[in-house]
């Protein structure tokens, strides 16, 4: 296990290149012979391809999701919309759906993409009441621009303004105005549900929501009826040299100023040039190695991330990154787009309480305490969800359950209040454990738990979740 926040990105390229032990040693040179500039050229694009993929993964991704979710004409029943326009996602997601990693069960979502670059936007909430509700705002870089919900805006909905950071333009007077440092943002909306039965009145509620630019503020984006579709479209992910290409685009079209002299040297390889269209073989040959070596190192920072305790890692610092890009890149691969601390917490494992990874040939347990410590009054609920350990997508199972959450029906609780979850590939016989079962595929897998509205002990590292352990079948 590597803890990757006790070190820059910078000392981290640094002290693998130079005592030769990167992370498949890829050049293993000796000193190359004076004249003989292939090896050192190779080496320095090398280093700055890992660097660009630590400092890019999050910017591509999004910029992946932007175009796949605004490339219909209309708003669909799967999340996708044009720009500057909400899509309603009707039912909860589950294993058919895999546009981005690690989705939730427990929330219809209502999302979108807006451009504000040449005005503002204005988005219309209506009042939403005992109901967890959020409409969480990021940038292309994935920080927080500001997340509206019942314990930042209150219940009664209106409406609200997101400008790009420098506009000098007239503005309404007495509407909330938030800044993003991009042109481009993502509006990532969730409606909790309650029960199986409650579909159709959320289903209204998405109907409600609005986005309209400025200019057509306040009776602009009236949302039509979403076009019915089933499954969410599969992402295609840019990899190699084509990931490269994508980063130039994304950083072109959304650049940040204080960025500006840890991007200069990427124009080595093509990044603010244009892409690597330009580059010739020896150049191509190290970005092609460092893509591959570059996301081996994100994905065992998304296993091994942020503040491990009892084989679960917390990650208290999403949505407010500053210069930590490794940790940045390694959130947004296991979630893209994760709340900010206040407003959930994701912690998540891959192992059990001896380390050994996750496989539903065996059977596990875990005891949750009677107070989860999540602010109930404010719409807070928590969940457990199973995913898969490569991808990262729920798993088809036999009975249809996901997670297990303080609203599922059914579950059967110890006498003290607290709650014995049970997880295995192959379905239990006891009845109680039959009630608490969390199915799980036959292959390796990861759990993720979810702390919506959390209490302040656990955003201040109190509240700890307990260990799971395996156990006899």
């Amino acid at each position: 296990m590597i803890y990757y926040r006790r070190i820059s990105l910078f000392s981290l390229l640094y002290v693998s290149l130079l005592l030769g032990c990167g992370p498949s040693n890829p050049a293993q040179p000796t000193t190359p012979a004076l004249g003989e500039r292939g090896q050192v050229e190779y080496d320095y694009a090398y280093a700055l391809g890992v660097q660009a993929l630590i400092y890019g993964w999050a910017p591509v991704m999004m910029d992946v999701a932007l175009v796949q979710q605004t490339s219909v004409d209309a708003p669909m029943t799967n999340g996708q919309a044009p720009m500057n326009m909400f899509g309603p996602i009707t039912r909860l997601w589950d294993y058919r759906d895999r546009s981005y990693t690690t989705p939730n069960n427990d929330t219809y979502y209502i999302q979108g993409w807006a451009d504000v670059e040449e005005q503002p936007i204005a988005i219309f909430i209506p009042a939403i009441k005992n109901r967890y509700w959020i409409e969480q705002i990021l940038d292309m870089y994935t920080e927080s621009v500001v997340d509206l919900c019942n314990a930042t805006v209150g219940d009664q909905g209106g409406y609200f303004i997101i400008a790009k950071r420098g506009y000098g333009g007239e503005l309404p007077e007495d509407i909330p105005v938030f800044y993003s440092r991009t042109r481009y943002i993502w509006l990532a909306g969730r409606i909790g549900s309650q029960s199986a039965s409650d579909k159709e009145l959320v289903n209204d509620l998405q109907l409600q929501w609005r986005i309209m630019p400025l200019s057509e503020f306040p009776d602009g984006g009236e949302q039509p009826l979403p076009t019915d579709t089933e499954e969410a479209p599969t992402v295609q992910f840019p990899q190699g040299l084509d990931w490269f290409d994508r980063l130039d685009k994304v950083l072109a079209a959304n650049p940040l100023a204080e960025d500006a002299n840890i991007l200069q040297p990427l124009a080595y390889i093509g990044i603010g040039e244009g892409g690597t269209t330009q580059l010739y073989g020896t150049k191509k040959e190290a970005l092609v190695k460092a893509f591959k070596d570059g996301f081996d190192i994100i994905v065992d920072a998304a296993k091994y991330s942020a503040t491990p305790y009892n084989g679960w890692n917390y990650e208290y610092t999403a949505g407010r990154y500053e210069a930590d890009y490794l940790q940045r890149s390694a959130i947004n691969m296991n979630s893209i787009g994760l709340n900010s601390p206040e407003r959930a917490m994701y912690p998540k494992r891959y192992v059990d309480a001896d380390g050994a990874v996750l496989h539903g040939a065996n059977a596990y347990e875990i005891t949750l305490p009677a107070d989860m410590s999540v602010n109930y009054d404010l719409g807070g609920f928590w969940s457990i969800t199973m995913y898969d350990a490569v991808d990262r997508f729920m798993v088809e199972n036999e009975i249809d359950r996901y997670k297990v959450a303080s609203m599922t029906e059914g579950l059967v609780y110890n006498e003290d209040g607290s709650l014995t979850i049970y997880i295995s590939y192959a379905k239990p016989t006891d009845q109680k454990q039959l009630a608490n079962w969390l199915p799980a595929p036959n292959d390796d897998f990861m759990l993720q738990c979810r702390l919506y509205e959390p209490k302040q002990a656990v955003v201040n590292g109190e509240f700890k979740l307990p260990d799971l352990f395996k156990i006899d079948q």
